[in-house]
């Protein structure tokens, strides 16, 4: 995972990139669900709360929405 040209802004997309180790593809599990990039200090985010199956992932301004929670299985 990667935030997109090393991006910050509300909007970023989240891509699959090859590894590079820079604070683009650092995240950080909260204990809250939030899975956070350590670059931006923003949430990764479902796009438009979608739900079906190649929905967009981008960084966005941590909430506290369901789009924004994660959990490790």
């Amino acid at each position: 995972m990667d935030a997109a040209a090393a991006g910050t802004a509300n909007g970023t997309a989240v891509q699959l990139y090859t590894c590079n180790g820079t604070n683009a593809q650092k995240f950080t599990l909260s204990p809250t669900g939030d899975l956070v990039n350590a670059g931006a200090n923003k949430c990764v985010d479902v796009a438009g709360h979608g739900t079906a199956n190649g929905s967009q992932l981008q960084l966005w301004t941590c909430g506290g929405g369901s789009n924004q929670k994660w959990t490790k299985a």
